[in-house]
């Protein structure tokens, strides 16, 4: 699963945020769904693969349990939104395709005292369940995230149902087809601010204590001897002068697994791109 519910915060948690974190509790995350205790995977620093969560093995969903749904149903449902729309599975899938952005400020106060086990997480979600503060809308329909990562992955995988809705503060556009915008080759400006997106190029990126620089597409032209050159490019400077070192490590950690995996699916013949999206403001004198 991509997410869980954070047990002492009740947040959902997207498992590639854990690559934030300095320790991670283990124990610490349930089913968003059911409840049942989900483990996070692969969100240690050295992993090159994406952070996920998984239960153990001889403990199952809940019956009916919408998460384990979700998590069985995924892949089909992606397959036919690749072909058509599947917009009234989408309309009551929490996750598949998010209704807005929500940036959290402030995280939720932990109650100091919560031991964190299964007896006292399952006491916890029954009495919230029967006060009506289970949160089940989540569950039931979509959901506000708390990155663009979930927003932009909706974006691919349902192309054909890019005008549902979507509010991302500050971008003009209100439907996924109008909030996002592809940089073209030719570099020019783009006013409106939007959620831009670009193939991300195999080439190594720059670094230093000021910026992390991104090398995307831009203009080519012809060298001497006729061979095609770059001429003016695209960058993404992201300033990360006041970034901790754990949120430098989650930018580098996603640009590395997207590399990786575009280089793994063209070794298998696949016609998967990388593709990288980022809401900036464009230098006015640099475009």
């Amino acid at each position: 699963m991509e997410s869980a519910r954070d047990k002492r915060t009740r947040e959902i948690v997207e498992a590639e945020d854990l690559w934030l974190l300095d320790s991670v509790d283990t124990e610490g995350y349930v089913c968003w769904g059911c409840g049942i205790t989900m483990h996070p995977a692969a969100w240690e620093k050295d992993k090159k693969v994406r952070a996920y969560f998984k239960k153990k093995r001889h403990i199952q969903h809940h019956h009916e349990c919408d998460a384990d749904a979700d998590a069985d149903a995924e892949s089909t449902v992606i397959r036919q939104g690749q072909k058509a729309s599947v917009r009234n599975i989408l309309d009551s899938a929490p996750g598949l395709m998010p209704s807005g952005l929500k940036l959290i400020e402030n995280r939720p106060v932990v109650e100091l005292g919560f031991s964190g086990d299964e007896s006292k997480s399952s006491s916890t979600r029954s009495a919230s369940s029967q006060s009506g503060e289970d949160n089940s809308p989540e569950r039931q329909s979509r959901r506000q995230v708390n990155a663009i990562r979930n927003i932009c992955r909706a974006f691919i995988r349902f192309p054909h149902d890019r005008g549902m809705s979507l509010n991302v503060p500050g971008i003009s556009g209100k439907i996924y087809m109008t909030a996002f915008k592809k940089l073209r080759n030719e570099v020019q400006p783009y006013p409106e601010p939007k959620i831009f997106y670009a193939p991300l190029l195999w080439n190594k990126f720059t670094e230093n204590d000021e910026n992390l620089i991104i090398p995307l597409s831009g203009e080519w032209g012809e060298d001497e001897s006729g061979k095609p050159k770059p001429t003016r490019s695209y960058q993404i400077y992201i300033d990360w002068a006041s970034w901790s070192k754990a949120k430098r490590t989650v930018v580098r950690k996603e640009l590395e697994a997207a590399r990786t995996e575009a280089i793994e699916a063209k070794g298998k013949g696949l016609k998967d791109k990388a593709w990288v999206f980022f809401i900036c403001e464009q230098h006015a004198a640099n475009p």
